[in-house]
Order: C-alpha cells, then structure tokens, then sequence
C-alpha cells in the first residue's frame, strides 16, 4: 500500500497552526488550575475569617467576664424592658407614673452597665487587635505551608533536612 506522506514543507507550514493550537490549550488548562487554586484559597480565606472572628468575639466575651449565653440573654432582656417602657410611655394614662420612673432609673443602669462595658472594650482594642493579627498570620503561615505541602511543625521537621 502507498500512503501519501506529507512533505516537509507542508509539515512546516502546518507547524504555527499547531503551536497556536498548544499554547492556546496550555492557556485552558493554566486559566483551569489558576481559578481551582482561586477557589482553594477563598475556602481557606474564609474559614481563617471565621476562626478570626470566633477568636475576637471570645476575647471579648471574656473582657466582659460573661459567656455567649448570658450576654444573649442580657440583650434579650434588655431589648424587651425597652420595648415594655416605650409601649407604657405611648400609653401614658394605663401606667402610674411613678412605676415607669421606676423602671426608667432600672433601664438607665442596665444601660450604664453596658456603657462601662463597651469602654472597657474600646481600652482593650489593641491588645485584642494584636492578637487578632497574630492569629491570622499563624493562620496564613499554616494555610501557606499546608499549601506548599512543608512542615510547620518543628517536631516534624527532622535535623540535616
């Protein structure tokens, strides 16, 4: 059987067609591996953001020496003794006037109370901003090494390595 080959001048001239056609698929696959690493790090962006933010709200929480809990139930409370005098002062001849002062001077220490505690806050915002950067760089440090498939770990690392 005769098998018409190509000469080496169409083969040539087919050449810059065919490297197009590579580089054009190198492109593909690289825009391809670029946006999954994208996706990589926005995943490890925001689980270090939750970290970060679970870390800054504890701190705080423990500034004020109280747990989640009982500072959701402070708000609770707080917000309902507010809407209960806003709903006797829209109705002020259901209500004595002496009981709503009364709970007037108890709503102005509750708020008292939480004026102390947002200063109390605002002192320790440094502090608390600090370790705050401190926590999101051992967290881009570990996320960076994780990445690079290295050990952060000294007990980890072995000696001459």
């Amino acid at each position: 059987m005769y098998y018409d080959r190509p000469s080496l001048g169409q083969r040539l001239a087919r050449l810059p067609g065919q490297l197009l056609l590579a580089l054009i698929n190198a492109t593909a696959l690289l825009v391809i591996v670029a946006c999954v690493l994208a996706i990589v790090v926005l995943n490890r962006v925001d689980n270090a953001g939750s970290k970060i933010a679970g870390n800054l709200t504890d701190a705080a929480l423990a500034r004020l020496q109280v747990s989640p809990e009982e500072f959701k139930t402070k708000l609770v409370a707080l917000d309902s003794k507010i809407e209960q005098i806003s709903n006797q002062l829209a109705n002020p001849d259901e209500q004595d006037h002496w009981e709503v002062a009364q709970q007037l001077k108890e709503l102005n220490r509750n708020l008292a109370d939480v004026k102390t505690a947002a200063q109390g806050l605002s002192e320790a915002g440094p502090q608390v901003t600090n370790a705050i950067f401190k926590q999101a760089g051992t967290t881009l440090t570990d996320a960076l090494f994780a990445l690079r498939g290295c050990a952060n770990d000294p007990e980890q690392v072995t000696p001459g390595s």
